[in-house]
């Protein structure tokens, strides 16, 4: 009993079931390169500007890391606080820069990938390498706040920036590089994947609209940008203002669409729209001339012609492309609804407190709802109109599909003369030739052959059940020959010979020897 007690029972150990890896060392430097690449590149742009700047300023290079973090938060629109003064209004144009670098690399990366696993994944490293560059930023500006009084921005506004950038870049990136990969095209309407050429399109022309309203009020207004650019001082602050003029020229652009849309811009206390202006001091920034100096005119109101040719543009674009009136009436409100969120969101980003010149700001909910009502109402018009005057692509094209179709030739069952055949007749099949009587040689199993280029006519002939037609054996030089040449079958009408006897069957050895009678027409 003690050694059985004392006995030491083996167990048997089944190998371990080995689980293949979740990523393989090469995914895994793709994830590292999608989330470090860009921020690292970026930082070493950061870096040699501020080494730049520093060195032709004859400035000490005490507080380098801390201007380098300052920009980091710059770029993704985290506000600021730089000696005591806010400053929440921050160039838009380095951050959609960055949001189009950033877009395209997620793009071509996710192209060799399919499953949602791997996509997941892709997007998560572009969204979280950066976050952890933002806390590594904010611990070197708590450090360096003493040097250049920048003041550490809060943490959670910066981690929310600039997730929110990065993950809206990731987004579209991994969208447009897997929509066919993950079958996303079948789950939408057809017409849905339609309006995203016209609503790029309508928004486009909103976007040039306002650039190019800008650029004539900088033209009008050039002698007040010269006297603020003369207040640089110097190559280098001209140099300065210029470059700072170019950086924020997007947020003037998006203040200027709209005003042209009907919305109110306002810079502290002035204020500019298509009713009413309002004075107040500015900052002496040379883009900043493009603001009126006195009130407001009649003329601008021709600044509506942007929206309202966006959205003619839209409406005819959306009927173009689309079934019918319903589907661009769709169509057109969806592309609307997307660009009065676009518009609304662009002027929250584009704002922000500017310190002692108080609040620089874009009436957001106006802007989004005008832009939405204008391309609605206006494009849903110009579709209709392009629906109503037939200027629908797929009616066009299904036109052109059955005049194509209708100019193929058939085959027609009416009777005609044997003279109105075609001269040139097809190459007999390379088979035993075995001649049968007339009337049916072509029985109901064997369907006729018929050429794409010619239309064959048919005479159709009825045979009398008490007519007897003897079969014709041919000698085996006729069958052979027949492989080769051309045969030709006279068609007789035999409910007119009913009464003369057939006495000898006819050989056919080529169609040389056959003589040529014209069919009759049978009614």
């Amino acid at each position: 009993m003690s050694a059985l007690l004392n006995h030491e029972r083996r167990r048997t150990r089944h190998p371990a079931q080995q689980r293949p890896p979740l990523l393989t060392p090469a995914q895994s430097r793709m994830l590292v390169q999608v989330g470090f690449r860009v921020p690292g590149l970026l930082i070493a742009i950061l870096a040699s500007l501020v080494l730049v700047t520093l060195v032709s300023a004859n400035s000490e290079l005490t507080g380098t890391l801390g201007a380098i973090a300052g920009m980091w938060f710059a770029v993704h629109q985290v506000p600021l606080s730089i000696s005591g003064t806010a400053l929440g209004v921050l160039p838009l144009l380095p951050t959609i820069v960055l949001i189009v670098v950033v877009a395209r690399g997620v793009h071509r990366v996710s192209m060799e990938f399919s499953t949602r696993r791997e996509l997941g994944s892709i997007f998560a490293a572009a969204v979280l390498g950066p976050l952890l560059v933002t806390a590594v930023a904010l611990a070197v500006a708590t450090d360096a706040s003493a040097a250049i009084g920048l003041s550490s921005p809060n943490a959670f506004h910066a981690f929310a920036w600039v997730a929110g950038v990065h993950a809206t870049a990731a987004a579209i990136g991994v969208v447009m590089g897997s929509w066919d990969s993950l079958g996303l095209a079948p789950r939408f309407p057809a017409w849905v994947g339609e309006v995203v050429r016209p609503t790029t399109r309508a928004a486009m022309v909103l976007i040039a609209g306002g650039a190019a309203i800008s650029l004539a009020a900088m033209v009008a207004s050039w002698s007040t940008m010269e006297m603020l650019l003369d207040a640089g001082n110097g190559f280098v602050g001209v140099l300065g203002l210029t470059v700072l003029s170019i950086l924020y020229l997007p947020n003037v652009v998006l203040g200027t669409s709209a005003v042209s849309v009907g919305s109110a811009a306002h810079v502290g206390e002035a204020s500019v729209s298509l009713f009413h202006t309002g004075a107040g001091p500015l900052p002496p920034l040379p883009v900043l001339a493009v603001l009126p100096e006195g009130s407001a005119q009649t003329a601008w109101f021709l600044m509506l012609v942007v929206p309202i040719t966006a959205a003619v543009m839209l409406g005819r674009d959306c009927a173009r492309r689309t079934v019918d009136v319903h589907y661009a009436m769709s169509s057109v409100w969806l592309g609307a609804a997307a660009l009065g969120i676009l518009a609304a969101v662009g002027g929250f980003a584009a704002g922000g407190n500017l310190g002692t010149f108080g609040t620089v700001e874009i009436t957001v909910w106006s802007f989004g709802l005008l832009t939405f009502a204008w391309l609605a109402v206006v494009g849903s018009l110009a579709a209709a109109l392009t629906a109503w005057r037939g200027g629908s692509k797929h009616d066009e094209s299904v036109s052109e599909k059955t005049v194509r179709e209708s100019d193929q030739p058939v085959l027609t069952t009416r009777a005609q003369p044997a003279e109105t055949q075609p001269a040139e007749t097809q190459p007999a099949e390379t088979q035993p030739a075995e001649t049968q009587p007339a009337g049916t040689q072509q029985s109901a199993d064997v369907e006729p052959a018929v050429h794409e280029e010619h239309a064959l006519d048919a005479e159709i002939i009825e045979v009398p059940e008490a007519i007897e037609v003897p079969t014709i054996a041919p000698e085996p030089d006729a069958a052979a020959s027949a492989a080769d040449d051309v045969v030709e079958a006279e068609v007789v009408d035999l409910a007119a010979q009913q009464t003369s006897d057939v006495e000898e069957p006819v050989e056919v050895k080529s169609t040389e020897d056959l003589p040529v009678k014209p069919a009759e027409r049978s009614d």
